[in-house]
């Protein structure tokens, strides 16, 4: 019997936790520029937010849902995913952690759950460990992917190994709000940038998707736009939005310049040009990973 058919004793966990896994081959094919948020206990707000033109929506049974109204939200959720969809954004569920008694009852509800959403955000993330737990208990529903959150100091440290964690892992979120109410900074640019810097080179080095943590100020698109061009530099490519309206400038910022777009385009023509060998154009060498990067790139563009 293998561990993840077995019962959950504190004897079976402890190899699922120790577990290796493979490293990461899979490329990511999905646009994470903007992930909306919208409260699990309010079913109304899940069609809405579904068109709203956001990349994914996390219907949250986390912070956004009051200690006596998880049961309740976790019933609408599982209720919303046996029903058709239309939307044309991603369907992910922010869990509770699985550290915590809601969190096990996330999972439970999913694991008996004939059907699944897209993805699973995993918050308060201090550990791989965590995240293999999550894998494994929901292999019914393997083509699941996971986002891990990291939100404290414990979880930064380990970014690299939480970044490598799971073949099904496709990105890794930076709670920055949580992240600075542990260390006592502030939500600018200067406190967050080694954060940041860490969060993105750790998924750099496992190819997942690094996404941003929220921006506060609803009324300054323009420092919005700003902040989202500023960790598309650093190696984000994706943002967390607390309101609709965010969408179109989380976009813009991470949006490519006419040069990245006329450069992409060269690079995929000559990449398939050479039937996926090495090659070069503007006097570059171009391979595999470049040629995904200006995938990307043109997916980011619409083009």
């Amino acid at each position: 019997m293998q561990p993840c058919d077995a019962p959950l004793t504190a004897l079976r966990v402890r190899p699922i936790l120790t577990a290796k896994r493979r490293p990461r081959e899979a490329t990511i094919t999905h646009l994470f520029r903007s992930t909306l948020f919208v409260p699990g206990n309010r079913p109304e707000r899940f069609e809405k937010a579904a068109n709203s033109g956001a990349d994914l929506i996390a219907i949250d049974l986390e912070d956004a849902v009051p200690p006596e109204s998880k049961d309740e939200a976790r019933g609408i959720v599982m209720d919303h995913l046996k029903a058709p969809y239309s939307g044309a954004a991603r369907r992910f569920i922010r869990i509770n952690s699985p550290k915590t008694d809601a969190g096990l009852r996330d999972l439970v509800a999913l694991i008996d759950s004939p059907v699944a959403p897209d993805g699973l955000l995993i918050p308060m993330v201090g550990g791989a460990d965590e995240v293999r737990w999550v894998d494994c208990l929901l292999t019914g529903h393997p083509d699941l992917e996971l986002v891990a959150v990291i939100e404290t100091t414990e979880g930064l440290d380990n970014a690299y190994d939480i970044a490598g964690a799971s073949p099904r892992l496709c990105g890794v979120g930076f709670g920055s709000a949580d992240f600075t109410a542990e260390t006592g900074g502030t939500m600018e640019w200067d406190p967050l940038l080694y954060p940041r810097s860490r969060i993105a080179a750790a998924c750099a080095r496992h190819k997942v998707i690094a996404i941003d943590g929220v921006w506060l100020n609803m009324g300054d698109e323009g420092g919005l736009i700003e902040e989202t061009q500023g960790i598309k530099a650093i190696g984000f490519r994706g943002k967390i939005a607390i309101h609709p309206k965010q969408i179109p400038g989380i976009h813009k910022g991470f949006a490519p310049s006419e040069k990245e777009v006329t450069f992409a385009k060269k690079v995929v023509a000559a990449f398939e040009a050479a039937g996926g060998a090495a090659t070069q154009a503007d006097g570059q060498m171009i391979d595999l990973p470049l040629y995904e990067s200006a995938q990307q790139t043109l997916a980011a563009a619409e083009v």
